[in-house]
């Protein structure tokens, strides 16, 4: 049981951390919040081979293409106050229109309702649909069996649809608690997006990294959200998206009708 419910929490908390960066310091390429001489230092030890990787969205500041000491010339200005140009720079700005215009506003609006399907072990599909508002709603079917997790009033509630007969729902109290009102992704940083080819079919990929090196891919098809691909600890989730909108049904937050069972 308590497997069932830890597995409905990943997805809660997954969805409920939504917000991203909105702006970066210019320069600023080791993301310490500082635009300063260790910046200049990375950039041309980038630029001479002595270190192979940089945030090159981030290094490239006079936007010609290179990463050199044209660069570092431009941080170091910057870090003794003289430079005239912007300071900080909008990460979404021409680089995440895709989530940024579809996504983040119906994750915004209060409500959503988010259905995906994940392919498990020997080829059996999960269907998840989690409804999110000031509560919020998990319903999965896998092998032709329903269960839902419904997190109300901050108290945790497993419940089991049609578990006696058609009709008859009955759902457990449970001692796990949500505090759905934590967590901000405020430390997401948008990495890059690219035109990549899955299963045939043209997509543009964004991608976004939080802090603990979570990484989140999100995939588009005619400005369509179609897919989300999750890496974390060593370990990746691909959840294909079958519906994605604002509201929820209001009916699966309640427990009318429905018979307590005891653990």
């Amino acid at each position: 049981m308590k497997r069932f419910i830890s597995f409905f929490l990943a997805i809660i908390c997954t969805f409920c951390f939504v917000s991203t960066a909105s702006a970066r310091l210019v320069g600023d390429v080791n993301s310490d919040g500082n635009t300063n001489s260790s910046d200049a230092l990375m950039i041309l030890q980038y630029a001479v081979g002595k270190i192979t990787e940089i945030n090159k969205e981030y290094a490239d500041i006079n936007d010609d293409g290179n990463i050199n000491s044209g660069d570092a010339l431009i941080v170091l200005k910057i870090s003794v106050g003289n430079y005239d140009g912007d300071l900080e720079v909008d990460d979404n700005e021409d680089k995440t229109s895709y989530k940024k215009d579809v996504i983040d506003p119906i994750l915004k609006s209060g409500e959503f309702t988010l259905k995906t399907e994940v392919t498990g072990e020997e080829g059996t599909n999960v269907v998840t649909t989690m409804m999110r508002g000031e509560d919020a709603c998990v319903e999965t079917k896998a092998k032709g069996r329903t269960v839902r997790l419904l997190v109300l009033d901050s108290k945790t509630y497993l419940i089991f649809p049609d578990f006696i007969a058609p009709g008859v729902n009955v759902y457990m109290k449970s001692s796990e608690q949500v505090d759905l009102s934590i967590g901000s992704a405020e430390d997401a940083e948008y990495i890059k997006s690219e035109e990549v080819t899955v299963d045939g079919e043209q997509l543009v990929c964004e991608t976004y990294e939080l802090k603990d090196g979570t990484v989140s891919n999100y995939y588009f098809k005619d400005g369509k959200w179609v897919m989300l691909n999750v890496t974390s600890d060593g370990e990746t989730t691909t959840q294909k998206i079958l519906d994605f909108k604002k509201g929820v049904d209001k009916s699966k937050f309640s427990l009318d009708d429905m018979i307590e069972i005891k653990a």
